[in-house]
């Protein structure tokens, strides 16, 4: 099924999900991806409605298709059936904003390293100051510090939703990532992996769970996660674009003004 748009650049495109409910075989002509079910039912969806696939392992895919995707831009995420991302597939880039080389270099050097955990936490509390001022109640202050204790220097926020909400959020990330020629993963001085998308991902997911009202009740409703998070997405998926905004914005500063190893 098709969800909202989420793509900027392709207007009216839309995330295309494969669940795990039936089988599904994915094939294509030049212009369009073809799945056909176990009824050998088939439905057409041509790339330029397609923003993103959030994949099923019950799913087939022809390579093919797969090539078609990746040539088109077209980020994919499999999910298992417990709703837990296994990884996602991302297109190679042939356009690299200056921004970009800024990011990559940016966890490259100790003191680089240290502005990017300081990004992080920033938008931590940014996240937490959202928070207080969506509460239609006062905040408890117990309850406020224990929060940022927990949060904004714990890295850790209870989690209230199921995890496969939080599998739709990093097949966003990964999208928008792929969108903007970033890479996923980013290293340290020592040479270690430090996972851009599962720190972008897990500012999200700490979103989602420190608004939970509407979403939980949704939730105990029975509606698909697909769903759910496609409408939360749909009022919040701009938060992310403020990330990444604020995190080339810290790249492009550090990148200028320490000195070349």
């Amino acid at each position: 099924m098709l969800m909202h748009p989420t793509s900027p650049a392709k207007p009216g495109a839309r995330a295309l999900y494969l669940g795990a409910r039936d089988k599904k075989h994915v094939s294509c002509t030049a212009e369009a991806l073809v799945v056909r079910n176990e009824q050998r039912q088939t439905r057409r969806y041509p790339l330029a409605r397609v923003s993103r696939v959030v994949s099923s392992t019950v799913t087939d895919w022809s390579g093919s298709a797969l090539a078609l995707c990746l040539k088109s831009g077209i980020g994919i995420t499999w999910m298992d059936v417990a709703g837990q991302a296994l990884g996602t597939c991302y297109p190679a880039q042939r356009h690299y904003p200056p921004f970009v080389t800024a990011v990559e270099l940016l966890t490259e050097t100790a003191e680089g390293l240290v502005r990017y955990q300081h990004w992080l936490r920033a938008r931590r509390m940014d996240i937490l100051i959202r928070w207080g001022k969506t509460r239609t109640e006062p905040i408890d202050p117990a309850l406020w510090e224990s929060t940022k204790r927990e949060w904004v220097y714990g890295e850790h926020v209870a989690a209230h939703l199921p995890a496969a909400l939080r599998s739709h959020c990093l097949a966003w990330v990964g999208a928008q990532l792929a969108a903007q020629g970033l890479h996923p993963e980013l290293w340290g001085p020592d040479a270690q992996p430090i996972d851009l998308d599962q720190d972008l991902c897990e500012l999200l997911w700490a979103e989602m769970n420190l608004g939970t009202g509407c979403l939980a009740d949704a939730v105990q409703a029975g509606e698909a996660s697909a769903s759910v998070f496609e409408r939360w997405n749909a009022m919040n998926g701009s938060v992310l674009m403020l990330h990444l905004a604020s995190l080339c914005r810290t790249a492009m500063k550090t990148f200028y003004s320490l000195p070349l190893p």
